[in-house]
This record gives C-alpha cells, structure tokens and sequence, in this order.
C-alpha cells in the first residue's frame, strides 16, 4: 500500500478542522476515487489525525484551567488552597463542556468531532439541521449528525423513520443518510426513510436519491459515479450496487437483500404521516390492528366478531382513539377500552 501524499495529509486535516472549502473538498475526493488503495488509506488517516486532533482538544482545554488557577493564585498573593483550585477548575471544565452536554454524546469515530443525537419523544418531531435541512422524526426513531456538519460534510445516521426536505440551497455536499448496511444519497428532494436493522425502505416525493452500500460509499460518492441498478422487478441486489429512486418511486431492500423497487402508490398512506395525517390504504382488520398501536403507541387488541374479508381505507387528521374507532368502524363497535399502554375494541 502506498504512503499518505503530503498535500492530501494536508486536506484530511482541513476536513476535520471543519475548515476545507468545497474545492478542497472535490480535490480530496478525486483523490480517493483514483483507487481503492486510497479510499483505505483515507480511512485509517482519517481514524489517526482524528484522534490526534480529539487529544489536542482536550489537552487545550485542561491547558485553560491550569493558566487560570495559576492567574489566580497569583491574584491572591500566593495564598490558594487546593480546594480553591479544584472549584476553579470544575467551572472552567463546566463552561468548556457545556456545548457538549446540550444533544452530544460521545465522539465521532472518524475524528468529526462530537455527535448530535436527536430522539424522536412524540408522535413527529420536526427540527432543522444546521445547513436549512427539515426532519420530521417519527416516535422513537433516532437521527445523528456530527460538529463537521455542513462544513466538511453532510452525513447523518438514522435509526427508525424520518422525513426530510433538503434544503436546495447548501448543495455544495449531498446529504447522506446512513441506515444499518446501506445510505440514501441525495442534494435535494423529499424523502422518507424508514429502517429497521438490515430492512430499508426509501420513498421519494421530490427529485433523485440513490441508494448505496454503506461500504463502498467513501469512493463512489466523491465523484457521484453511480451505475443503474437491475431493472424495476429485479429481486436480488449484488454488493456494491446502486439504485437510483426517481420522484414517486421507492425502493425496499429486506433483510436478505432482495431489493423491489415500485411506483409510491398510495402518497397520503407514505407521506402524510409526518402532518400527522393517519392514512391507511385497504388494510384488513388486523393490519389496521398494527398501524393503530404504532400511531398511538399503544398495544392494541380486537376482541368479538370480527370481519377478515372487508378491507379498510381512510385518511384522518390528528384524530383521537375514541373518534378514530368510532368513524371507521361506526356500529360494528360495542365497546372500546383505553387504558395508559393498552387500546381494547370489542366488536358487536
């Protein structure tokens, strides 16, 4: 393997000081797109000058707190005891790691800096990313990003379901969304991502996304050199393989890598959700069973005589348990329990 260009350890810095311009940034990644020898070594430069870096920090800042309580001792004519300085340093070492407490947690492997964590607490919560971007985060979903965001890159890690609208104006990077074995890569558009472990469904309601594998990412995106994916129908997806996603088309990849990718269909049913608009295409009894405990993130049981040939469709705008049942199922319903984790529907 060939040693690490002088000029190129020069960029790599750039990159994790948050400081490297946009044709810096391209050098850097033609670079890595010459061959796979340089995409490793990007990668283990990246984990080495990150940790440098990570030790810097903390050396200054712990440097700070040691000048202070020498200024201060010397401030009171050298009479400074040792509990003084310990109050010193245990505020210096607060308000230098304040930032880091408010959404932070842990430090970004590849030497970013600190990670932002964002827990999606309700049903949508919506905020903004700091180059304009807006997500909506389903319940219980989990969205990380990290300090370099927007300056040496735009790369997020998702866990759950999210909507987002790329802000068209901060193209200078794609936006990157990780999720499990394989990212979303887009400028622009709105999409929804939803991923549970090796599962991964992405829905596009404007512009282009495409999806690849999270380990070959580092040297196809850099020069966006992404081939078509099999034909719509294709059931089986090879490694390394991209799949472009045009507006009103998703694609879905299962646990064993079989990947579909059709038309979006029912928009409300996809999209919707994050308006907090409960759609639902024609479900049977059951399936609406499923959607009705995640919305309300309830358990949720059918009991009495129930109708497994009717199908179920509809779509209702932030709507409560109680008017909810009533108006779908109108007088099929005798009965509806509400406890704090249970939903129980007694039909006639």
């Amino acid at each position: 393997m060939t040693q690490l260009r002088t000029d190129i350890e020069h960029l790599i810095n750039r990159k994790l000081s948050g400081e490297i311009s946009a044709d810096e940034t391209q050098e850097l990644f033609r670079w890595i797109a010459e061959k796979d020898d340089n995409a490793l070594l990007y990668q283990k430069a990246m984990n080495n000058l990150g940790r440098q870096q990570k030790q810097l920090r903390k050396s200054a800042i712990w440097n700070k707190i040691q000048k202070k309580s020498v200024r201060h001792q010397q401030s009171n004519n050298n009479i400074f005891s040792l509990s003084r300085m310990i109050k010193v340093a245990a505020i210096l070492a607060l308000i230098a790691l304040i930032p880091l407490a408010l959404g932070k947690y842990g430090e970004d492997e590849q030497g970013y800096g600190f990670t932002h964590k964002v827990v999606g607490s309700e049903l949508v919560s919506s905020f903004y990313l700091p180059d304009g971007t807006k997500v909506f985060l389903s319940r219980g979903s989990e969205l990380s990003y990290n300090d370099g965001y927007n300056q040496s890159n735009r790369e997020l890690v998702l866990k759950g379901k999210a909507y987002i609208e790329i802000d068209p104006t901060a193209a200078h990077l794609p936006v990157i969304v990780n999720s499990g074995k394989r990212c979303a890569i887009a400028r622009n558009g709105k999409l929804v991502i939803d991923s549970e472990s090796n599962h991964l469904d992405v829905a596009v309601e404007e512009g282009e996304v495409t999806v690849v594998d999270t380990v070959y990412k580092k040297v196809i995106i850099p020069m966006f050199k992404l081939q078509p994916a099999k034909k719509i129908g294709s059931k089986e997806v090879a490694l390394f393989e991209s799949t472009k996603v045009k507006q009103g088309q998703r694609v879905t990849y299962s646990n064993k890598d079989e990947m579909a990718k059709t038309s979006v269909g029912n928009y409300c049913d996809v999209f919707s959700w994050k308006d907090k608009i409960f759609c639902f295409n024609n479900l049977k009894q059951h399936e609406l069973a499923f959607k009705i405990a995640e919305w309300y993130d309830k358990r949720v049981e059918f009991k009495g005589e129930l109708n497994p040939y009717q199908n179920y469709s509809g779509s209702y705008n932030d709507p409560s348990v109680q008017d909810l049942l009533n108006t779908i199922f109108d007088s099929e319903v005798l009965e509806v329990k509400i406890t704090k984790r249970k939903i129980t529907v007694v039909f006639s």
